[in-house]
């Protein structure tokens, strides 16, 4: 028999939003309405419903769905909206589900006829916009001592932490080897333009004043002619300055450009911004099938696209299509020890539909807004990607350097209880990057400075 004075307000979501799903459980319970969430039982100690199509039929006063490109295509939020459908017909009531919009995906047959509220430009605006729909229906306020029980529904860790250690990875490579003798070059014919960019792009040099030139290995020998060796060397790893400039700055010169001949030699191309020399993406045609294959962190391999597509929607209902490619920044440093360290940061690089790169301001709200929902398991596979990348490509020249396979790792004497974070195992479909997306533009797009 159906409850004909239902109370609580039902979150139907994907796992993939549950961040989003806890946050308004707990925001709502704080304000006094009951709940229904499978995660927490929220119900202010009354009895539990056996089922969630019992509590759908019997307890719901709405139902708030959680919209997004996973809970389109999954089945258990599908079926939810599909049984309030069925009720909301019988009981005649048009917005017992309500929508909350969390990403760019188009409503589905289900919901396109009812007014959704969006959480695409912040989840503030978007609390903001359905408390004033729970208000305009008067929607039910019954919990007693509302702050306190969603206070306690925290979890307070002691659950959490286990003393069986956890190895952390980090997004650094470390530089195995790299020569130590650095020598002096004299520049003894003026060479034009042209050839001096051939130069630069097939040998790794330090150009320490307008006639010397520091490198590991000679020049190419089309270039003996302009260039001539001196007797002058120094080993850096043993020397602080040479010629007023840092001995080592001079190395770390050396391995990034040996690290960009490295990639581009291999068919990676540098970001077309004279700022980022240290961004580098892959175009499509860099594998047959456009995918970048690698091992997780698992062991278990795995491949992401290097190219996908999207649409922006920007205000006034104006589209823009938009290509993204894989793409990932390089920096050296230096740890407690002697070594040099390669630090990999994942980012994007975009063009337009003509093929044009964009390399403007609006990269920056357009970077965001895509990774907007990469939890550390995306990060992560894309870190591991591009140092897979990294490291598995052959030497490109005898000057070129040595990597350490693998992530740096780091041993934590203590460890996170995976298994109580981890509410659902990922499908295959997870694992696929979707090509084609659809998603609202963050605007006013902000003044950042390059990507």
């Amino acid at each position: 028999m159906t409850n004909q004075n239902p109370t609580h307000l039902f979150i139907s979501y994907a796992m993939e939003d549950a961040t989003l799903a806890v946050w308004l459980v707990r925001k709502l319970a704080a304000r006094g309405h009951p709940v229904w969430f499978d995660q927490m039982k929220l119900l202010g100690g009354e009895p539990w419903p056996q089922t969630i199509d019992d509590a759908i039929k019997h307890r719901t006063f709405r139902m708030l769905a959680l919209i997004s490109e996973y809970s389109l295509r999954k089945q258990k939020p599908t079926s939810e909206r599909t049984l309030a459908q069925r009720i909301a017909e019988q009981r005649k009531i048009p917005d017992f589900m309500i929508p909350l919009k969390v990403d760019g995906s188009e409503l589905d047959w289900l919901t396109t006829t009812v007014s959704y509220i969006s959480f695409t430009r912040g989840w503030a605006n978007g609390w903001r916009a359905l408390l004033k729909k729970l208000d305009s229906i008067s929607a039910p306020r019954s919990l007693a001592n509302a702050a306190p029980l969603a206070a306690s529904s925290f979890p307070r860790g002691e659950d959490l932490v286990n003393d069986t250690g956890e190895q952390l990875l980090t997004n650094i490579v470390r530089v195995k080897s790299f020569q130590d003798i650095l020598r002096v070059f004299r520049v003894g014919r003026r060479m034009e333009s042209e050839d001096w960019k051939q130069l630069e792009a097939t040998w790794a040099f330090y150009e320490i004043a307008k006639d010397a030139l520091v490198a590991l290995i000679p020049p190419p020998p089309e270039f003996a002619d302009f260039i001539e060796p001196t007797p002058e060397q120094l080993l850096w790893a043993e020397c602080e300055l040479f010629r007023n400039v840092r001995a080592r700055d001079i190395s770390a010169s050396l391995i990034m450009k040996a690290l960009a001949r490295r990639l581009t030699k291999a068919g990676c191309r540098e970001h077309p911004n004279p700022k980022l020399k240290e961004t580098f993406f892959l175009p499509e045609t860099f594998s047959e099938d456009g995918k970048l294959c690698f091992p997780d962190f698992r062991g278990k391999k795995t491949w992401l696209r290097i190219r996908g597509r999207v649409t922006f929607r920007r205000a006034g209902g104006v589209q823009e299509v938009n290509h993204h490619h894989f793409a990932f920044r390089l920096r050296l440093a230096r740890g407690l020890d002697k070594g040099f360290y390669v630090q990999l940061t994942p980012t994007l690089m975009f063009f337009d539909e003509q093929g044009n790169a964009i390399v403007d301001k609006s990269v920056g709200p357009r970077r965001r807004r895509m990774t907007k929902m990469w939890y550390n398991a995306k990060w992560l596979n894309r870190v591991m990607a591009a140092e897979h990348l990294l490291t598995s490509l052959p030497p490109a020249g005898a000057d070129d350097l040595v990597l350490e396979p693998g992530l740096v790792a780091l041993t934590s004497p203590r460890g996170l209880n995976e298994a109580i974070l981890e509410t659902e195992a990922p499908s295959d479909d997870d694992v696929e990057e979707w090509p084609d997306q659809d998603l609202e533009l963050d605007e006013p797009e902000t003044q950042d400075g390059d990507e």
